[in-house]
């Protein structure tokens, strides 16, 4: 009769954990080559690498690509059970825990500007009266935060980097913050690699990004989960599965 119980028991834990279903994730759409739509489905270096770390982790993964500010208010509001790629940030951290043990990317943030309208840009005081484009929902660290609230610039948001790139090409802005590697893969896409450059210092160097649970979701052995992903992604980091992966959307690796 013990036997029998323990026997339905286990069954019933089975049953109960295949109904949780997989982890619902979500990324940013326009972050090539870290998160990005190829032929309709999710792509991209944080897709490949965050599946491979749930495989090896004994989880099931759905990830779904959204804007920037539509991935930030889902993981808020518990709609979905995590996110890649966010940068930390105190905000952030009242409603998403980090898998900090091992970043999911390294990111350098510059000024491009059009071939032909370089600028001395040695700090925020130099961009007094320029007009700065930016992703809407992109964090760019506390001394951007602060030459913005300070008025050192004037900042214009867009919904994404081809609206950005149209507002440079267009006149609208003098220049926008980007990211080195997905700005080139875009560029590189709409052909202006030759048309569009980026000055010389950085706005962020090596700034970690991570992959986020959400603290609202109502996720079963968070935890546990949170540590079996970390180890995953220590392991690929190691083991050099991260830079196969990686290699397949940026030469540089």
């Amino acid at each position: 009769m013990k036997t029998i119980l323990t026997v339905c028991l286990l069954l019933l834990f089975a049953a109960t954990a295949g109904a949780a279903g997989p982890l619902h994730f979500v990324a940013d759409a326009d972050l090539p080559p870290y998160s990005m739509v190829t032929d309709g489905a999710p792509s991209g270096i944080d897709v490949d690498v965050f599946s491979e770390a749930a495989r090896r982790a004994g989880l099931e993964v759905e990830i779904k690509t959204y804007p920037l500010e539509t991935v930030l208010a889902m993981v808020r509001d518990g709609k979905c059970d995590g996110a890649l790629g966010l940068f930390r940030t105190p905000e952030r951290e009242r409603y998403a825990l980090f898998l900090d043990a091992t970043p999911i990317h390294y990111s350098d943030y510059v000024l491009f500007t059009k071939v032909g309208n370089r600028f001395a840009f040695n700090g925020y005081p130099d961009l007094a009266g320029k007009v700065i484009g930016m992703a809407a929902g992109l964090d760019l660290g506390p001394d951007f935060a602060a030459a913005r609230a300070k008025g050192d610039m004037i900042v214009k948001e867009y919904p994404d980097m081809r609206a950005i790139i149209a507002g440079l090409l267009g006149g609208e802005i003098d220049a926008f913050a980007g990211n080195i590697d997905v700005t080139y893969y875009r560029l590189k896409d709409m052909g202006l690699t030759s048309s569009i450059v980026y000055l010389d210092r950085k706005l962020l160097t090596d700034k970690p990004s991570y992959a986020v649970f959400s603290r609202a979701a109502n996720l079963p052995d968070r935890d546990g989960t949170v540590q079996a992903l970390e180890r995953a992604l220590d392991q690929m980091a190691k083991d050099g599965t991260y830079k196969t992966i990686a290699r397949r959307y940026l030469l540089r690796f």
